[in-house]
């Protein structure tokens, strides 16, 4: 117990929300704790009973009753009572306050936890039988430290059930903590042993699930370090290319230097597209290694300094949180490719410079046709093939995030793209939900804006755009940007084609409206095999043959609604708990983004998936997916617009 004194940090001690000591502490599925009152504020304003840890934003179903039903931490609780108490401060004597006298205590009672003036603790205190054999000592001696490990001992975790009891017993039958009352009326006959017994056991477990966290964890580290090694070979080799390359053009003719103005400008482009990759990739298995870091604190702490019963209270939280995070693959982000820089030679023949090679690619280039031809494979079937793959990894994208940073100069601070469309074969539409605008940037050049509060989601159809904002209300603007109708109580904006000339969106949890010309159509969705119906929508699409394709959270699915209304199928993706943006092309394929899992879903409209699409190093985090006529597809993640192969 004398551990506690030097390791508990007041940060340790700390809500995360209102930055002070927690006050009735409650934790989260993923050993996030905060006090029960900031909870309850945090969740207040939600529209759905899930709430993002604001920590680690991991979602967390919130109890029916809030957060007092939620696990209360009584290890912090206790670690709070007991630093509070042992403070050199001034505290008032527990009997004359019954009195209304407020006289300074001198003097504690460890038995009963009694503060007592000189008066009390000579003659009051111990004239009773129950309190004659008390333990009293001095207050100077508790505040320095002499019986601390004697007073943290003593705190106890009340039975919920049973007043008055403390749980110090842990029943093997039910995997619960119990008090005596317990063992006799709800627990007879059980298995129940003493708590020392218990986490005997139950350590040995915890332990071998921290050692593979721990060895994961080193993993990742070695593979950040793998990563800033091939960023400084990446700028080493660099600099070495460039010294190089001066002592060559000292003595050369303009159009030599032309040439190597060129060939600077490819490499440096080079190293930009890998370093672009290899930083997103760090910023991965940061964000990995801070939620691994912060479990394996946690535990540890909770291990180290906890009785044997707080440690019991959260075995089932602990356990839970370990297993899940043990499941995590993180073979995929660790793996770091080896850079091999491209060599820029002189070509006498022309007189000038060039670079050959790329990165890991040894000889000339061969397209992969001509590997086909020369192996007797027909090209067309190799793709048939391909499609047919359960994961694919995306080729390197042509990014368009330069072309949109260098044109979007419209706010004050950097965009967040929540949603992008496509407008015609060069233009795009994006909703900047930080700067609260609604934009238009054609590659031409030309970039147009409207403000649109808290705008969430866009589409692009015929006649103009359509944008839902975070407020369940749809602003409908013209081909000039000009608003023409606002519609409330929106629930979910159904995308769709630029060449459609409909506005659909969904109403409540029933209906789908169909705007078009100016006049409104409802359909009622119906399911003729179930009851069952839309729980979360949060992306909808319109495919080209006019069904509807609709994320729901609540069911874990994409529903299939054909145009009468009628669900006719349910699609449930194995790699993806939470569907997120729909898109599709005109093969009527559908493409679906995972948030989480830096995915693109695609199926066809039978439900048999067809492919996944890796996004994990160009473009994590898929918030929004639009594909155009001619198959380009833009996928938005807040930071930047990528388009992909």
């Amino acid at each position: 117990m004398a551990y506690v004194e030097s390791t508990i940090t007041e940060e340790f001690l700390t809500c995360s929300i209102c930055f002070e000591i927690f006050k009735d502490p409650k934790t989260l599925p993923c050993l996030h704790s905060f006090c029960k009152d900031c909870i309850d504020k945090l969740t207040d304003e939600g529209r759905t009973n899930e709430h993002p840890c604001p920590i680690c934003r991991e979602k967390f179903q919130l109890p029916k009753n809030g957060a007092k039903d939620l696990k209360t931490n009584f290890c912090l609780k206790n670690l709070i009572e007991f630093v509070t108490s042992t403070k050199d401060v001034k505290k008032s004597c527990s009997f004359c306050s019954l009195k209304g006298e407020t006289v300074d205590a001198t003097s504690r009672c460890l038995t009963c936890n009694d503060l007592l003036c000189p008066e009390c603790a000579e003659h009051r205190h111990m004239s009773t039988t129950l309190t004659l054999h008390h333990q009293v000592v001095s207050l100077a001696e508790v505040n320095a430290g002499k019986y601390h490990d004697e007073i943290r001992s003593k705190q106890q975790i009340p039975c919920s059930e049973h007043k008055g009891e403390d749980l110090r017993f842990f029943c093997e039958t039910c995997d619960v903590l119990v008090c005596r009352d317990c063992i006799v009326l709800s627990h007879r006959n059980h298995k129940c042993v003493t708590p020392s017994d218990a986490r005997k056991q139950m350590e040995e477990n915890l332990k071998l699930l921290l050692n593979s966290l721990d060895k994961k964890l080193q993993t990742m580290k070695n593979a950040r370090e793998n990563v800033v090694t091939s960023l400084n070979k990446l700028k080493d080799e660099q600099k070495v290319m460039q010294e190089n390359l001066e002592k060559e053009v000292s003595s050369i003719i303009k159009k030599i230097m032309d040439s190597k103005i060129a060939a600077e400008e490819k490499f440096d482009q080079f190293v930009k597209s890998k370093q672009d990759i290899l930083q997103q990739q760090k910023e991965t298995i940061q964000d990995e290694m801070q939620i691994l870091e912060e479990t394996s604190l946690f535990c540890g702490n909770i291990l180290q300094c906890g009785s044997d019963i707080e440690i019991l209270s959260m075995k089932t939280e602990m356990r839970d949180r370990l297993a899940n995070l043990q499941s995590f693959n993180t073979t995929k982000i660790c793996i770091v490719e080896d850079v091999i820089p491209p060599v820029i030679q002189f070509c006498h023949e022309e007189n000038c410079f060039k670079m050959l090679g790329s990165t890991n690619e040894k000889g000339p280039k061969i397209t992969p046709e001509a590997k086909q031809e020369a192996n007797g494979k027909n090209p067309q079937e190799s793709k048939t093939s391909k499609l047919q793959e359960r994961m694919t990894n995306v080729l390197p994208p042509e990014r368009v995030s330069e072309r949109i940073a260098a044109l979007d100069k419209d706010g004050p601070k950097s965009p967040n793209y929540t949603s992008v469309a496509w407008v015609n074969e060069d233009t795009i539409a994006l909703a900047d939900l930080r700067n609260q605008k609604l934009k238009r940037i054609s590659w031409k050049g030309n970039v147009e804006s409207v403000d649109v509060a808290r705008c969430m989601v866009v589409s692009s159809f015929k006649d103009g755009l359509a944008c839902k904002t975070e407020g369940n209300t749809l602003h409908i603007f013209n081909a000039a940007l000009q608003l023409k109708k606002t519609i409330s109580k929106v629930s979910t904006l159904l995308t769709c084609s630029q060449k459609s000339s409909e506005v659909c969106w969904i109403s409540g949890l029933k209906k789908i409206c169909v705007l078009k010309n100016d006049e409104l159509k409802t359909i009622n969705i119906h399911d003729q095999h179930s009851l069952s119906n839309l729980s979360t929508p949060m992306f909808g699409h319109v495919l080209n043959n006019g069904m509807f394709a609709i994320s729901d959270w609540g069911k874990g699915c994409v529903f299939l609604i054909r145009r009468s209304g009628c669900i006719t199928n349910r699609k449930y993706c194995d790699t993806i708990t939470l569907p997120g943006s729909i898109s599709s092309d005109t093969n009527l394929n559908i493409f679906v983004c995972g948030f989480h899992k830096s995915m693109v879903i695609v199926f066809d409209i039978g439900g048999k998936t067809l492919y996944d699409i890796n996004l994990h190093t160009i473009a994590p985090n898929p918030r929004s997916i639009a594909i155009n006529q001619e198959g380009h597809t833009l996928v938005a993640n807040g930071k930047s617009v990528t388009q992909i192969n």
